[in-house]
């Protein structure tokens, strides 16, 4: 059994899996990108090893914006965040008992961090030991974020996720009451701004009233769903290309060991090529979908031809300085998971693949339907890894 170690703004403490039956519950679930918003209606099963289902679902995107002031970004969001959530409650006739905030980049921030014990003499490592290495990691980084990115309030906790622990330089799955005399835990905190976490809050109470909202990141989302997913694989890249930022993560032996972002996404693409046209975003948009889609004409693709090769030169050279910036005892993966949207997956693919020799599976939502069922919607490859994560969660 792989284990997991769960802890969120109200939950410490290690959760193992259990084969008791659950209680069936109906859920919202928000994915909040720099790109666009998306929401959906989720029923989770109520038996162990049923699926859980997306009865409705809805999308929004976020207004464009000739500046990357993050100011204006996140007001954006914000509005794009309120009219999916009206979208979403229109007509529904579930009960919601809970909403998930899924939160990309650039509304979180999180560190990989590897967290010891060793003594001379052998002792019993015990869960109260684990809840206060962890809950010592986080204040410790949550001072470091604070003093880093000058935030004015502390930064709050989202999750952490306890990927692997090693007692003696062994992986272990069920360490607690084990002996040894070092232990080695793997943990993924994730913080954000308590600004920020009240005012999606805020927004999202408007529509759902009085219901409790949790938040997590989508880095932890698409480390649970590809690694369950995909089990044959233990070592690969995760990368998520949103609308301001691509976060890169890299998994080696079945733990994400590193995440790593850079301020580049589709909406940067389209500035640039706004700026270097002297065009508005939407032609500007429109000129990127002509291209991708090979519609334009041989005259007009050669003369735009320059301007999508110095994107990919940009992207590409920031993508690499993240891989080289990572331990040299690390071995790069040469398989990537990919996710981004639609209408830059192909490019992005084959732009990868081409100056990286890697190999690429972009992935949708159909790989995922053996894990969550759609009914009477779109298969939206975000909202079913969230869900599945949600699940898998929740079943630990």
């Amino acid at each position: 059994m792989f284990l997991i170690c769960w802890y969120n703004v109200n939950i410490m403490g290690f959760l193992f899996s259990s084969k008791n039956k659950k209680v069936k519950k109906v859920i919202a679930v928000f994915d909040i990108g720099s790109g666009s918003i998306g929401g959906a209606i989720v029923e989770l099963p109520d038996v162990v090893g049923e699926l859980p289902t997306i009865i409705k679902s809805t999308h929004t995107n976020i207004v464009s914006s000739s500046t990357n002031d993050f100011d204006i970004i996140f007001k954006n969001m914000i509005r794009a965040l309120d009219t999916t959530a009206s979208n979403l409650n229109n007509g529904n006739k579930s009960i919601i008992s809970e909403v998930f905030c899924i939160l990309a980049s650039p509304w979180y921030l999180s560190e990989t961090r590897v967290v010891k014990i060793k003594k001379e003499i052998p002792f019993v490592f015990s869960k109260n030991q684990a809840d206060i290495l962890l809950k010592k990691e986080i204040k410790t980084l949550s001072e470091i974020y604070k003093e880093k990115y000058g935030y004015s309030d502390t930064p709050e906790l989202i999750e952490s996720l306890v990927m692997g622990i090693s007692l003696d330089e062994n992986k272990i799955d069920e360490p607690i009451g084990k002996k040894c005399k070092s232990v080695d835990m793997d943990i993924l905190v994730t913080l954000s701004s308590k600004f920020f976490l009240n005012k999606i809050t805020d927004i999202v109470s408007k529509t759902f009233h009085h219901i409790p909202v949790k938040f997590s990141s989508f880095v932890t989302a698409s480390y649970i769903a590809v690694r369950d997913r995909y089990v044959n694989e233990d070592s690969y890249l995760l990368v998520d290309v949103g609308g301001e930022v691509t976060d890169v993560s890299v998994v080696t032996n079945g733990v994400l060991k590193y995440s790593m972002s850079f301020p580049q996404g589709k909406k940067t693409f389209l500035r640039y090529i706004s700026k270097y046209k002297a065009i508005e975003l939407r032609d500007a948009e429109e000129l990127f979908n002509l291209f991708n889609t090979e519609n334009l004409s041989s005259l007009l693709k050669l003369n735009a031809a320059p301007i999508f090769k110095s994107i990919e030169n940009t992207w590409v050279n920031s993508f690499n300085q993240s891989i080289n910036s990572l331990p040299s005892n690390i071995n790069i993966p040469n398989l990537v998971f990919l996710t981004a949207d639609n209408d830059i997956k192909k490019w992005l693919s084959e732009v990868i693949k081409k100056d990286n020799n890697l190999d690429i599976v972009s992935l949708e939502g159909l790989h995922f339907l053996d894990m969550c069922s759609v009914k009477n919607t779109t298969c939206d490859p975000f909202l079913m890894i969230e869900a599945i994560s949600i699940m898998r969660k929740k079943e630990n």
